[in-house]
């Protein structure tokens, strides 16, 4: 096309340069989200059966605790890995059901929305874990601390082998193996008390608080892996 043709056309049909620009989008700038509010927003997605669930199995364990006196931090610490299977499930659900591409077309970032789901979960399911563990340490033969690492465990470790196997998994077929991985990790915790029952002594206590050290390893390990792969993802 002839220059000065070219430059004809631009002059009678180019847009006109915008003006007040920067004053327009400033009056009707979108509002962006605190992290707080983001947290709080996400509380409102988690669903109620997740809450109820928790709340059910937390009264589960403190009704065995009750009932088992000296036996009840045992029974506790067998059925916490149950509650990171309700945290690993409700973080994994867009996954579920193949709605991760839905989720990265949100304005909100796919990796601050997951984080801010573990983050309520994991408070709420700490918060529980927190009021377990001085009532089994008074009906119990051990300390605070020391119930508190019995606790925490297999709850990390249930976190950390579900994330991992939800990465692997991506399918309905995911819920079952995650619920296998939280029934062994459980039936391992009981199978220490009946035919290990020394490792639940003062003496072993070097050696759970090394596997609570992995544990959180792991399950940070496996935070950052989810979030990555989020971030490739998109």
């Amino acid at each position: 096309m002839d220059e000065k043709l070219r430059q004809g056309l631009n002059r009678v049909y180019g847009a006109p340069k915008p003006v007040g620009k920067a004053a327009f989008l400033k009056r009707h700038r979108r509002r962006e989200l605190g992290r707080c509010e983001l947290v709080a927003v996400q509380a409102g997605y988690i669903r109620l059966w997740t809450w109820g669930a928790s709340l059910a199995l937390f009264g589960c364990i403190l009704w065995g605790a009750y009932q088992t006196e000296a036996g009840g931090l045992w029974c506790a610490a067998a059925l916490t890995p149950f509650l990171a299977l309700l945290a690993v499930t409700e973080n994994g659900r867009s996954r579920l059901y193949q709605m991760e591409e839905l989720e990265l077309a949100c304005r909100m970032s796919r990796q601050s929305v997951i984080l801010a789901r573990m983050v309520v979960l994991g408070l709420f399911h700490l918060a529980l874990l927190a009021g377990l563990t001085p009532s089994l340490a008074v009906w119990g033969t051990v300390g605070a601390a020391r119930a508190g690492v019995y606790l925490l465990t297999p709850y990390l470790l249930t976190a950390a082998l579900g994330m991992e196997l939800s990465r692997r998994v991506r399918s309905r077929e995911c819920l079952p193996v995650c619920g296998g991985a939280a029934a062994l990790v459980s039936a391992m915790g009981l199978l220490l008390i009946y035919y290990r029952p020394a490792m639940y002594q003062q003496g072993s206590l070097p050696l759970w608080e090394a596997a609570l050290a992995a544990a959180a390893t792991a399950a940070a390990v496996e935070i950052r892996l989810e979030l990555t792969g989020t971030e490739e993802l998109q």
